[in-house]
Formats: structure tokens, sequence, C-alpha cells
């Protein structure tokens, strides 16, 4: 972000406020409340006295990038003791690896029997362990910290056709489902859709849900029962410009609900009790019309992009100013970080590592164009595509 651009920020304050909510009053929360908390400027700036970080230029170690470790297809990764834990679905295992990244063991296999998978759909710690979610059959499997299995949590259908495991905390999994496509005939034109994103809080010990409950997913729009050029009906979207979306979190023993068109983030218990509101009221960038043409450009330029698909954006819809922030995540090190929006001439973008009394703890400042999937006290976790585009695990120093 440019100095332009982050003077005008630092100007605006950030107004903190909380609630603790009681359990009888956890669907209907009241807004949040005034706090003696001193107002603040833009969370991702810095701030006195602040922990601010950046990572390392190169990966201190690379895992995928030549056949003495392939890897398949990835669909989750987390440090893991002084280590690594790799989900591979193509290969149906767990990879255990050790800070240099030698392998220590691998667990799974194909199969319907306990500790194998048909569709390893992701991984997570939990305590000294790790927990698996297969999402054909719809279970849990727990390891321990040796990477045994020592047992699995049969999980009810939800009737969603993608799911993804967030973490665990103590005796409780948080999952998140989602539809794809777009739902319902419509003769509109361009229209905007946000298909529900589905959460779960599920008890390991005996599968029950203890929560369940819904967000507006990704910010679509669609033209619908439009014929393309062979004269077919056909269907048709992209994600808005500067779309809004449901995000989750877990850390060691909460679990985080929000969305990005607010800093407003609901924090749950293991029973799935709602126990706490808090809002931060961000400064709001505008989505200027050169951001709003890169993105359109960007899109236009994609070979894969048919002339029906081309048309569509004649209409697409954008934003006037830019969503609140663009993820969260809990890390190892025990803090909730959550990441700014960056506008698409960006190339650096800020996390910020919150505790539980969400005090800012630390600050970090890496390249936009990298899928974070974990970060520790003094590394990085990164899913990546190598040259001829193998699937690798990297890992990042962070440095002062």
């Amino acid at each position: 972000m440019t100095d332009a651009l982050r003077r005008p920020l630092a100007k605006a304050m950030l107004a903190v406020s909380c609630v603790v909510l009681c359990a009888a009053c956890r669907d209907k929360p009241s807004d949040p409340g005034a706090t003696d908390r001193p107002a603040a400027v833009d969370l991702f700036s810095a701030w006195p006295g602040d922990e601010s970080f950046r990572i390392a230029a190169e990966p201190s170690l690379v895992v995928g990038s030549d056949d003495s470790l392939p890897l398949g297809r990835v669909s989750g990764a987390v440090f893991f003791g002084d280590g690594i834990a790799i989900a591979d679905v193509q290969a149906y295992e767990v990879l255990v690896l050790d800070a240099a990244g030698r392998l220590l063991y691998r667990q799974g296999g194909n199969g319907e029997g306990p500790g194998e998978y048909v569709y390893l759909a992701g991984i997570a710690r939990h305590g000294d362990g790790l927990v698996t979610s297969d999402a054909y059959y719809l279970r849990v499997t727990r390891l321990d910290a040796s990477g045994t299995y020592i047992g699995q949590t049969k999980l009810r259908p939800v009737g969603r056709q993608m799911s993804r495991i967030v973490g665990a905390f103590g005796n409780s999994v948080l999952f998140e489902s989602w539809e794809m496509g777009w739902r319902g005939p419509s003769p509109a034109g361009p229209m905007e859709i946000r298909l529900p994103v589905t959460y779960e809080i599920v008890r390991l010990s005996d599968g029950e849900v203890v929560f369940e409950g819904t967000r507006p997913g990704e910010e679509q729009w669609a033209l619908r029962e439009v014929y393309n050029d062979a004269g077919n009906m056909a269907h048709g979207g992209r994600s808005v410009i500067f779309g809004r979306t449901a995000v989750s979190a877990v850390t060691d023993r909460y679990a985080y609900l929000a969305d990005t068109d607010s800093i407003t983030i609901t924090r749950y218990d293991e029973a799935g009790t709602a126990v706490e509101v808090v809002s931060f009221e961000q400064p709001r960038e505008s989505a200027e019309a050169d951001w709003v043409r890169f993105v359109s450009d960007t899109l236009r330029a994609n070979e894969f992009i048919s002339e029906f698909g081309l048309r569509l954006l004649e209409d697409l819809p954008a934003r006037p100013t830019l969503p609140a922030f663009s993820a969260m995540m809990g890390g190892a090190d025990g803090l909730l970080w959550i990441r700014e929006y960056p506008n698409p001439l960006q190339d650096q973008v800020v996390w910020v590592g919150f505790s539980e009394a969400w005090e800012r703890k630390k600050r970090i400042t890496m390249p936009v164009r990298l899928h974070v999937l974990d970060i520790s006290e003094d590394r990085v976790l990164v899913q990546a595509k190598g040259a001829h585009d193998e699937t690798m695990i990297e890992v990042y120093p962070i440095e002062r």
C-alpha cells in the first residue's frame, strides 16, 4: 500500500468494542458496547512499540520440489511439534516431517478401514496430536503425538457438496461446508447471490453437533437462463470484484466466525456457546477505478474464459469500498491472525496476530501471492506451485 494511501488511513481511528454473551442469548447477540480500551489507528498499520516482522526472501525448507518426496494434491498442512504434518489427498496419507524436512512417518492408505481414507479432506492440530477428516466416509480420525491411529468419530451428513475441517479445540472440531454453483432459476439480468456457508462445531467424543449456523458465502453474480454461442441454455458467473465472504478460524481454545465485510468476530467455546463478540471499526479504502479495471482486464486475459463468459463481465458489479479484511487463521503460536484486504495493485500484505484478550501482539508483512497455511513463533507455512505445476509446501523464516 502506498504512503499516500497510508497517511489518511493512519489518521482514522479504530473503535474497539466487545460484549460477553450468555448462553441463553447467544442466538440473538446484542450490539457490542463501548469498552474502556483506547481508540486505535488502522488495524493493519504499525502501532507504537509493535512487534513488526517480515518473512525471509527465500524459504528455508521446500517439500515436494523433487522426486525424493513428491506431493500429490495437498488438502492441508500444519506445523506439528518442530516439524510439519501434511495431508495428501492423492496419496491417501498424512506425512509427518521433522524441521529439516526429513520424513518421520506416513499414516493412512486407501481404504475404508480404521486410519484409512477415501477422500482426505483436511488436517488440524489437536492437543499433542492431529485430527483428519474423510469427506467420503464423513468421519474424523484422531492421531496421537507419534502419528499413530487412536480412534475415529462418525459425522452426520450435512447435504453440502464441499466441506473442510477448519480446526480442532478441546473436545470439538469446527467444520465448514458449502454448495457449488448458483441456486434457483431466474430470467433476471445480472444478479448477485451469496450461497450460505454452513458451520458446525462437532464433539469429537461422539459426533454430536453442538453448534450449527450459516453465514453468507462468497459474493457472486450471474446471468440466469441465457443462451451461449452454441444456442444452448447456459449459466455463468464470477466472483464479484472486491466481494465479501464468510471466514472462520480455530485457536487452541476457541472457534471464530466472521464476515469480511466488517471485522465483527464471534468467539465460540468447545460446547458451541457464543461467548464473545468483538468489533473493530476499520477505516475503509475506496475501490478506485484503476483497481476495478485491473481485475476486469486480468479476467479477460484468462484464455479459458469463453465469449459467453466475457459478455458476463460487461455488467460486472463492483463495490465502492474494499472489504474490511480478507482472511483469518489460528496459528501454531496460539494467536488469531487477521489478514488485511490488499488492493489488486498491492504486492505486500499485512497479517496481525491477536491474543485471546484481543491485544495486537505481532505484525508480519509478506508477499500477497503466498497461500499461508500456518504461522508459528518464527516460521510461516505456505502452499505453493512449482515450475511444472507440482504442489509444494514451503517454510519461510520470520525476520525483524
